[in-house]
């Protein structure tokens, strides 16, 4: 995939880019015209085919970044840039390991990289079994792991990717997870996150835990759904602060980047957090 990458370190570095400017006009213009982007023909790093884009549910609003998908093999705008972006700094060999097991995306990565683990946010045994039964349908192996992401079970320095992609939302601690992903990368090791960016200066909260544990919406709860699963809580709204909350977690560097491949159905929208060790 020829998947170019806008960096940004910070809020003013994206706030006088032109390049940025010009991309999110061309997205403007082409997502008025849904008809064109269904009949364009693109190229799917996931299934390796030219083929085009298919609206997953017409009856709402344009989404490119999930919304508009791989008419062949289904995969959404976000799972094609994952994998083309862990294409770019990982190889077969490495080890890696991703916030998630019981989804297509995984059962992709699965099959392209041997040494890749994965784990869920779930305790319960009975439901991981299903979980399992889940991920062999879609392809993969294996059994789920249970891993809290704010107390990994790995050893420091043991992975060279850390991979999540919409997790960090749902977790109330979030900067323990940025701590255990730097914890368990080893020197020079790269974690690249996708969440619900704002593009906005600051992150908004949601909701938080009491000390009782209960929990305290500051707004509207919103809830986003597991394949098996059901709605899960989303505690934050990220913004440009999460970049020195990163640094704070113990990154090297932080940055944003915009994914872009209009040719291969990639447009405005695709932030991901890249921070190195």
């Amino acid at each position: 995939m020829r998947l170019d990458q806008l960096a940004f370190h910070s809020h003013a570095d994206r706030t006088s880019s032109e390049h940025l400017k010009a991309c999110w006009l061309f997205t403007q213009r082409v997502i008025g015209h849904r008809e064109l982007l269904e009949e364009a023909p693109i190229f799917c790093c996931i299934c390796s085919e030219v083929t085009n884009l298919a609206a997953s549910d017409a009856s709402l609003q344009l989404d490119m970044r999930e919304g508009m998908t791989c008419a062949r093999c289904g995969s959404s705008a976000r799972q094609r840039v994952a994998v083309a972006m862990l294409a770019a700094v990982a190889g077969a060999d490495d080890r890696i390991y991703v916030t998630e097991q019981s989804t297509p995306l995984y059962a992709v990565l699965q099959s392209r990289y041997p040494k890749i683990c994965g784990s869920e946010f779930e305790p319960g045994e009975e439901r991981r079994r299903e979980m399992a039964s889940y991920l062999a349908s879609l392809g993969g192996t294996g059994e789920i792991n249970f891993e809290d992401v704010t107390r990994l079970g790995m050893a420091d320095a043991s992975q060279d990717v850390v991979l999540s992609f919409d997790v960090l939302e749902h977790v109330p601690d979030y900067r323990a997870a940025l701590r255990e992903f730097a914890r368990v990368l080893r020197p020079g090791g790269v974690l690249q996150a996708t969440f619900p960016f704002t593009d906005r200066t600051e992150t908004i909260m949601r909701a938080s835990l009491r000390e009782d544990g209960s929990i305290e919406h500051h707004l509207e709860p919103e809830y986003h759904g597991e394949p098996i699963g059901g709605p899960v809580l989303c505690f934050y709204h990220f913004g440009w602060d999460i970049l020195q909350t990163a640094r704070e977690a113990g990154f090297a560097s932080a940055r944003m980047t915009m994914a872009w491949a209009p040719e291969e159905g990639v447009l405005y929208g695709h932030w991901v957090l890249v921070a190195t060790v």
